[in-house]
């Protein structure tokens, strides 16, 4: 019968697509268009295929509906992308990622890996945000430097100002078992609060720019840095962006601080994290308490890693 024929054409891939990304299994299997790539003998600790960005109404049977598939081993990962109607394929060994972050802002999410030679971002939607951060955490399960680690005493602050969002997330971490506890913490603040000059103070004032959040944890493996994905907005700016950033400390080859050319103004003080990979960088208020005992746990941290 007609309907039959129309039932025995059924695209079960088509019929389950949406918007999230989806683990491999029997009844998720490999999208088509990569199964010629999937030449591997061993079976990986996590495969997932990540989506389209396009609408289910764009989408139709027998069409490509998916841009990447990532495959997860002990040692590496592949990482299998969608150009058109061919597939690039990339091997990232676990040791050659010097940091990792996951940044979400509303719908869009990133896992986002630095290495030595190149950076590479996955999108997805963050409605699969408990997946992929399955996957970060099994990047993180393996990319720590071979050797022992480094004997290095990150000093942990006592008290910790922040909004009630991040006091939140800091209330998870240390109700869980990661072992990570705050270095550092920047609240947000208003610029023109830091300006000594009165002229500047009220200009600040009017333009209302803020320097936003941060949290800096360490377990004496990882630095752990928590912030909004970006370092200032203005009042009329809505800040709905998280992304976490983790830095193996032994990939970490210099930490350098800028307290701006002008100290009488109070300039806003910048981190500079240095890796194989390129820079990452904070801002802090120069008035900031946990600064002293941060700049020692990082000095000494630097310190460590060029012996």
């Amino acid at each position: 019968s007609a309907v039959e024929g129309v039932m025995s054409q059924r695209d079960p891939e088509y019929d389950r697509f949406g918007p999230w990304a989806v683990e491999i299994s029997e009844e998720d299997p490999p999208p088509p268009l990569f199964r010629t790539h999937l030449t591997r003998p061993e079976t990986p600790l996590l495969s997932v295929k990540i989506p389209r960005r396009i609408a289910r109404r764009e989408a139709h049977p027998g069409m490509d509906l998916y841009d990447y598939m990532v495959s997860l081993y002990e040692e590496d990962m592949v990482v299998l992308e969608r150009v058109d109607r061919e597939v690039g394929e990339r091997t990232i060994r676990y040791r050659d990622l010097e940091y990792l972050s996951l940044r979400d802002e509303l719908l869009r999410g990133t896992v986002h890996l630095g290495t030595a030679d190149g950076h590479y971002d996955l999108p997805y939607n963050t409605v699969s945000g408990d997946l992929m951060r399955r996957l970060v955490d099994l990047l993180r399960a393996r990319y720590l430097p071979a050797g022992e680690p480094l004997a290095v005493e990150m000093e942990p602050i006592e008290t910790v100002e922040l909004s009630f969002y991040f006091e939140r997330l800091l209330r998870d971490e240390l109700a869980g078992a990661s072992g990570m506890q705050p270095v550092a913490a920047q609240a947000d603040t208003p610029l023109g609060a830091l300006e000594v000059n009165r002229w500047r103070r009220l200009l600040f004032g009017i333009v209302d720019k803020r320097l936003l959040e941060s949290l800096h944890l360490s377990d004496g493996q990882e630095l752990y840095v928590i912030d909004r994905g970006q370092t200032y907005a203005y009042r009329w700016q809505t800040t709905y962006g998280r992304r976490e950033t983790w830095i193996p400390l032994r990939n970490i080859s210099a930490c350098d601080w800028d307290w701006g050319p002008d100290a009488v103004d109070a300039a806003p003080v910048t981190l500079t994290v240095t890796t194989r990979a390129g820079e990452l960088r904070w801002v802090f208020t120069p008035n900031n308490a946990t600064l002293g005992s941060y700049r020692r746990s990082l000095t000494s941290v630097s310190t460590a890693t060029r012996h």
